[in-house]
This record gives structure tokens, sequence and C-alpha cells, in this order.
């Protein structure tokens, strides 16, 4: 029946709602709002309770504060146990031994390996080989699932016998090490990350026949930590972004904001104003350059798999590093058993005045930064984490936006379509949900 002359066809919302984003650390959801063919809201939910890691650490000294900011995540405690230590030496002015910082780095990498693994074959490539779970693809691809955890498992070996246990390490002290490795573990350890060479091309293997969306193709910051070695690591002492400019890293704070949003116990994060992207993919946009051996060459070859306009190359970025980290560990190990020193376990810390200390790292997942004031006594009188979930989720929301969009304009309407095809997005970044939430309490 023709329309009424005069009458105006309502504007009617099409809400989409995912309450939970599947296959990611922690609990988040998606709400995306449609007035037609426009995109009103995009978020992405962050409720998980704040968690307040920072303010259950005042008072106590900073011996017992550096043990309980591993408590923040298991995906990532080697993570924040390195950094909360380096910062706390940093307030107190120790400067640990050589051997010390390579032992550390080893055990980071160790996380690294873990949480790259994990991310890789468990949650991501189910995505692209177009499974539901890890474990339907296991059925059918055994191998995959086999290689994934060989990886994670040496991974999480490497942090137990450098950390005393995989997850919130304990032997990692101020100064240095309750007790060192031995000769034979070193070896040991250097001995199976050969046998995985094989294993950690494997998730590269099974991407490289896929293609990034470009509907989430754009512009954007990358900030990276620039190694000390000029090498490829997570450990240095400048950020460096994609824009040409650079900042010391105990200034992050000049440069990095942070701001409380009405939808997430999580802080949204803001550089010079702007959102970025912090992540593998920034380290590789970056410091690429620092890659050698097999990483370098499989990087080479299918380099067209690591756009830095496109979020989805972070999965293809984490190969690589997944690659290049089972390599540099066997080589430090090795190094570190020919040259071994008992002697060089720890420097006995002394606090002879108060300080502040900071530290950045590159986590798993992007930037990674403490600041830590102790007064004279040794105890902590103030904190601040601010983790990469936390600083890359503007530029997470801007892309679901990017996609949403685009799916609008090509006439796609089935909300479990758009859906999945935005929690793909999501896993893309890998986001780390339960770190994300330690100090914001929404009113």
């Amino acid at each position: 029946m023709a329309k009424a002359k005069g009458s105006k066809k309502k504007s009617v919302k099409h809400p989409i709602s995912i309450d939970h984003v599947a296959r990611i650390e922690g609990k988040a959801g998606i709400e995306v709002s449609y007035t037609g063919k426009k995109v009103d809201v995009v978020q992405f939910n962050i409720f998980e309770g704040p968690r307040f890691f920072e303010s259950i650490t005042l008072g106590k000294p900073i011996n017992e504060a550096v043990a309980v900011y591993p408590r923040i995540c298991s995906f990532c405690a080697a993570a924040h146990k390195v950094t909360g230590v380096q910062a706390a030496e940093n307030a107190i002015a120790l400067r640990p031994t050589e051997q010390t910082k390579k032992l550390r780095e080893i055990l980071y990498i160790g996380d690294f390996i873990e949480s790259h693994a994990l991310h890789l074959f468990l949650l991501a490539l189910p995505d692209f080989l177009g499974y539901h779970d890890a474990f339907t693809l296991g059925e059918e691809h055994p191998d995959i699932l086999r290689a994934g955890m060989a990886l994670k498992d040496i991974g999480a070996d490497i942090q137990t016998i450098l950390g005393s246990r995989y997850i919130h390490q304990e032997n990692v002290l101020i100064g240095g090490f309750g007790k060192l490795p031995t000769k034979k573990q070193l070896e040991t350890i250097a001995d199976r990350l050969k046998g995985i060479r094989n294993d950690a091309e494997e998730a590269l293997e099974n991407l490289v026949s896929y293609r990034n969306w470009p509907e989430v193709d754009a512009e954007r910051i990358h900030l990276a930590l620039k190694p000390y070695d000029d090498t490829y690591s997570m450990l240095g002492g400048t950020v460096q972004s994609t824009e040409g400019t650079s900042f010391r890293a105990d200034a992050y704070k000049m440069r990095i904001s942070e701001s409380v949003v009405p939808h997430s116990f999580a802080k949204h994060s803001h550089f010079n104003n702007e959102p970025f992207m912090t992540s593998a993919l920034s380290r590789f946009a970056l410091f690429g350059d620092g890659l050698d051996g097999r990483a370098k060459e499989l990087a080479e070859m299918y380099s067209a798999h690591l756009d830095p306009s496109n979020p989805m190359s972070n999965n293809f970025a984490q190969a690589v590093e997944l690659i290049y980290f089972v390599n540099r560990a066997e080589r430090m190990s090795r190094e570190l058993a020919s040259d071994l020193k008992p002697y060089e376990r720890r420097i006995k810390p002394k606090i002879e005045k108060a300080g502040i200390g900071v530290s950045m790292s590159e986590a798993p997942r992007g930037l990674l930064a403490y600041t830590l004031k102790v007064d004279k006594n040794g105890k902590i009188t103030a904190a601040d984490i601010i983790t990469p979930t936390a600083m890359f989720l503007p530029m997470l929301e801007a892309d679901l936006r990017r996609l949403a969009e685009a799916l609008a304009e090509q006439g796609v309407k089935d909300p479990e379509t758009i859906g999945s095809k935005l929690e793909t997005v999501v896993r893309a970044y890998d986001p780390c949900v339960s770190c994300s939430v330690h100090i914001a309490d929404i009113q």
C-alpha cells in the first residue's frame, strides 16, 4: 500500500550486544547501536571489578610490594615482576649486574613464548581456520595444537626455572635472584628450545594463507620501547613513536595520559591526546630491523602481512616474535651457561633516602609502565601502573567503529555475522582485561 503523503518513516535503532567476548583473557563485551545504516555507539565494555593493586601496597616495604604486583595477572606475571622490580631498584638507585639483567630477560622471554603461544594457537587460530574453539580445531589438526602446547610448556618451564614457578614468580628479587639456575638447567633450556624451532614456525605457517580485512585499515600511531642493545628486546629506556618523536621512558606521564570512561572499569590512555596502538605490531613497525636469523627472513618474506595500518597484523607480528624469541632465548641460555657467575646472585638493597623509581618494559601485549615512590624507610608511599590494554583501548574502540560502519555500508545486517567479525578484531589485539582494571573505580 502506498505511504500516505506527508508521513515519515521512523528510524529504528538496532542494537548489537555481546555480553562476553570469547577467547580473550578476562570478561568484556561489545555494544553497538545502529540507526538505519548510521552507527551511533560503539563501546568495548570492561566490567570486571576494580582491583586496587596500587592501593594495597601503600605502606608496605618495597620487597613485599614487588611480590604483590605479579598477582595482577597470571598471563604476564613475569612482565609485572620484572618491571616492578626495575622500578623499585630505580627508586633506591640500585644497579643490578649484567648477568642479572640477562637472566631476567630470559625469564621475560619465557613469558612472551607462553603468552604468544596461548594467544595464537588457542585463541586466534580458530578464527582463521574456521573453528569455534581450540578443542574443535585440535580434533582435526592435532599437530597444530601439539605445537602450541609444546611452546606454552617451554615458556612456563623457563619461568619456573628462573622464577621459582611459572606464575607469580618469587625468585626474582630486588638486586638479583634468590637462587640462580645451574649451568645444566640453562643448557637444558637451550636444548629444548632448539628442539621446538619448527613448532615456533607453525603459527605463522597457518596464518599466511589469510589476508587482513581492509575495513579496519587506518593510519595509526604506534608506540614501542627502543631496545637498549639495538637488537629486538623488551627492555629499554626510550619510547619511540611512528610519528618520528621519542621520549624518555621515565617521563611517560608527560606524554601518556589516562582518563575514566563511563562504560568501563578500565581507564583509557592517549598519547599527546591521540589514541595509539602498542603491541607486537608496534614493536615490529618501529624496530623490526633488529630481528635476525629465521625471524628476519620470514618477516621479509611475508612483509605484506605485517601492515602497521591494520590491527589484524598483530597476529602475524606475534607469530614472527615467537620464532625470534625462541632463538634468542636459546642463544642467551647457552652464552650464560658457558660463563655463569654463581657469586653474582644478588646485590643486597640499601635504602638511604626517599626516591621515585620509574620503569617501562614491553610486555607481550605492549608497553607496561610502573612508577613507585619510596620513603626513607623503604616503604611504598605511591604507586602507579599503566598496562598495555589500558593504553590501546581507545584505538581498539576506533577499529570496532570502523568495522561496524563498513559492515553497515555493505548492507550486512545479521547480528551474528557482525558480532563474530567484531570479536575477531578484538582478539587480534590480544587484550588482557584483568590487567586493565586494577585501578579505576566508576562512580
